[in-house]
């Protein structure tokens, strides 16, 4: 995001607050550039990542999907780029990511230039042989256009129609010529550092994850790869629990979990039936991510499982008071009881409809991940007139939980229960939910 643009949602927040519409959280896009600046500082000799130089309100912000303010509206899409890329890019890079604390040792800095852009120590070899990995087309339309911008802002010229081509049947898994995009690719080899050092975090994810599929670039998978690790460890350390600040504890107090709190809720506000579904589903059952609503859809009769359809070309169902979970993020298959409430409310919403997907959005289509985002912060803050996103609300429900357990109010297993419904293990489920300041 350009400093204009920060400058801009900066001012956003600040109207809020002198109208004193809500206090709502508004964090700055630059994750590293305060770990930077320490790096900068500190010893050059340093052998190992110091956590503590990592800050849990370096985040991406989220903002209210109303606005009128173009550079907001910018943020949101970029913040909606950032939860797709959590799934794709690091569904697609795991496989070439290993939680070995001996590679953590090898973020050594070699150098730091007047700018501030670190040059990292190459790890010995690459981890893995080339990713031959089917990617999901979302997926490949953003490693292509991530690849086109920053081509275009480094020659400053257009890719060529046959590089584009070639690149796409890479991404595509089809036959290309590898000795042609070696030749496009080979100023790499010299230029690696002045290429990606205006990149932010997702471009070189992107990178990295396009030069992984081809032969021959060893040498710069291992200088890329500190990148990544660097990448991976500070969105583990943003996952794990930590403390809820102020503003999130207001908003976490504002909502109830409790089954009677939301069904009061649903008979008090005007919802039409779309708004009480999409309220609904992240209430009455343990939260999910919004992604996994988008790909279910309406059958007829039970759905049976083909473990031969490739995980990306699966989808999940309703049908008879059950959801299939068939495409999930650890690709386990998971079927679970829907609650009698939430069930009418879904019967209520598709009438006579036997297919298709599950939700609608506006046009009557399938939702994809912006539109029903902006949706269900629109519906949440129609009924408790704050924004509530898909993200805080898996964040605080996990919270809630770990009250309950911490209150004995909930055992182990039904935790561990209702972390599986989360799409969670019961680690991961713990390390989601905030701590509450005493």
């Amino acid at each position: 995001m350009s400093t204009y643009n920060y400058q801009h949602c900066k001012n956003y927040k600040e109207k809020q607050k002198l109208n004193n519409l809500e206090e709502y959280k508004l964090k700055q896009r630059l994750k590293n550039q305060k770990y930077y600046n320490k790096l900068k500082n500190a010893n050059l000799n340093t052998n190992h990542i110091n956590n503590d130089n990592y800050n849990d309100n370096d985040v991406i912000p989220y903002v209210y999907p109303d606005s009128d303010n173009e550079d907001v509206k910018e943020i949101i899409n970029q913040d909606v780029i950032n939860e797709d890329v959590k799934e794709v890019v690091n569904q697609d890079i795991k496989e070439d990511i290993k939680e070995d604390v001996k590679f953590i040792t090898d973020l050594n800095i070699l150098e730091i230039d007047d700018s501030g852009f670190i040059i990292y120590k190459p790890i010995p070899k690459r981890l893995n042989p080339v990713n031959t990995s089917y990617l999901q087309p979302q997926t490949i339309k953003l490693y292509f256009n991530c690849f086109k911008k920053v081509y275009f802002n480094y020659f400053q010229s257009h890719m060529e129609q046959l590089f584009q081509d070639e690149l796409l049947n890479l991404l595509h898994n089809n036959p290309y010529n590898i000795l042609y995009i070696q030749e496009k690719l080979d100023f790499l080899n010299n230029d690696l550092y002045l290429f990606i050092k205006s990149l932010n975090k997702n471009d070189i994810q992107f990178i990295y994850s396009i030069i992984s599929r081809i032969d021959g670039f060893d040498s710069i998978i291992c200088k890329l790869y500190p990148y990544i690790l660097l990448n991976q460890i500070h969105y583990q350390n943003s996952r794990d629990n930590k403390i809820m600040d102020v503003q999130e504890n207001f908003k976490y107090n504002r909502l109830s979990f409790i089954k009677s709190d939301v069904l009061r809720l649903l008979h008090l506000k005007n919802l039409d039936n779309r708004e009480k579904l999409l309220f609904s589903l992240f209430m009455l059952f343990p939260v999910r991510r919004p992604i996994d609503y988008i790909r279910m859809f309406l059958i007829d009769s039970e759905p049976v499982f083909d473990d031969s359809i490739l995980i990306n070309e699966r989808k999940n169902y309703y049908f008879n008071a059950k959801f299939y979970f068939y495409r999930t993020k650890n690709k386990e298959i998971q079927i679970f009881d829907v609650p009698i409430e939430l069930d009418a409310i879904i019967k209520n919403y598709i009438n006579l409809r036997l297919n298709g997907p599950l939700l609608l959005d506006n046009f009557n289509k399938e939702y994809d991940n912006s539109t029903i985002r902006i949706h269900i912060m629109k519906v949440f803050k129609k009924i408790y007139d704050i924004s509530f996103t898909g993200l805080e609300l898996r964040h605080f429900y996990s919270t809630y939980i770990n009250q309950l357990v911490k209150e004995n109010k909930l055992s182990i297993l039904e935790q561990i229960d209702i972390s599986k419904k989360m799409n969670h293990s019961y680690e991961e489920n713990k390390k989601y939910s905030y701590i509450i300041p005493s």
